[in-house]
């Protein structure tokens, strides 16, 4: 008899039942059967998380769980990964959940992680859903190491197999992707310096910095709705690249050289401040964002406190 090894999959909903429930569902009905589904609801109104208890109550699979306030993504998948860590499982799966899953990319990530030992993480092949033959993401590769400058091969190019061969990566994104046990016994949670934005490319290079490899497979398959839950389902929105502005900050801090940090910084200020000069109406306003939230960023430098999620454009969230 095979024994399949058990995968506790995790994602976070945000006032988003409805896109939850589809992808809760794609994973139920993936040809992997030894799982278990922890949504984290991320202090949805209390409607749509009823909704999802509802979906799912009497499915013993997939199991709800509320926190009261909104505490940003990234607590909310360590929520899920303390939760789902009581099942002992053999890997965890992060994914978002405005996606649809392969039938067999579950089967397809577990045999990559187990042909490399489990020492790896493991994504692979996103596409956006609304254009189902474009490539999103195959991973990260860096241009300049110094700089950890980023270049993503096949991004929003239609796939022709361009992107068919496993291959390591510099990083990877977390809209899906598959870790071993011990790697996240190894390397923790994700970092709470982070609110949204760089926290999995932070976890990577962390997991990397320990030796474990970061790995695309082309024959796992997911497709993403693109920013449905950051501004208001707007990826243009102004809240978002404050946040970016924040996460870009925090990530080239803790791994870039000091040297290299410091001419990274004045090089995005430069660029930002001559946006907010040349730019007008709303073009301008998103360099703004950004620049405020790199302005948080040197305030964090000096007091590294865990990011409370306070947007300024969000006036829903405040500091704790």
């Amino acid at each position: 008899m095979i024994i399949f090894s058990m995968v506790a999959i995790i994602t976070i909903n945000y006032n988003l039942h409805i896109h939850t429930i589809q992808c809760v569902n794609s994973v139920l009905d993936s040809d992997y059967t030894n799982l278990m589904v922890f949504v984290i609801d991320n202090g949805s109104v209390k409607g749509d998380y009823q909704i999802l208890v509802n979906a799912y109550s009497d499915n013993p699979k997939v199991q709800v769980f509320r926190i009261e306030k909104n505490c940003g993504y990234v607590r909310g998948v360590n929520y899920g990964l303390e939760i789902s860590a009581r099942e002992l499982p053999d890997y965890y799966l992060i994914m978002n959940n405005d996606t649809i899953i392969d039938k067999s990319a579950i089967t397809e990530l577990v045999n990559v992680a187990k042909r490399h030992n489990n020492q790896a993480i493991v994504s692979g092949k996103v596409y956006y859903y609304d254009h189902p033959d474009i490539l999103q993401h195959t991973g990260v590769m860096f241009t300049d190491k110094r700089y950890l400058t980023t270049y993503y091969p096949g991004r929003n190019e239609k796939d022709t197999g361009q992107c068919d061969i496993e291959s390591e990566r510099d990083s990877l994104d977390d809209v899906f992707w598959l870790l071993p046990y011990g790697l996240v016994q190894d390397v923790g949670l994700y970092c709470d310096y982070f609110f949204l934005y760089a926290e999995q490319g932070d976890y990577a290079r962390r997991a990397k910095n320990l030796g474990y490899k970061l790995i695309y497979t082309p024959h796992a398959k997911l497709w993403h709705k693109e920013s449905m839950t950051a501004g208001d389902g707007n990826p243009k929105a102004l809240p978002v690249y404050y946040y970016r502005g924040q996460g870009r900050f925090v990530f080239q801090f803790r791994h870039l050289k000091t040297k290299y940090f410091v001419q990274i910084t004045l090089k995005n200020l430069f660029t930002i401040i001559a946006r907010i000069v040349l730019r007008t109406g709303y073009e301008r306003k998103k360099s703004i964002a950004l620049l405020r939230g790199y302005l948080w960023g040197f305030k964090w430098m000096f007091y590294k406190k865990p990011n409370s999620g306070y947007n300024p454009y969000l006036r829903r969230y405040s500091p704790s």
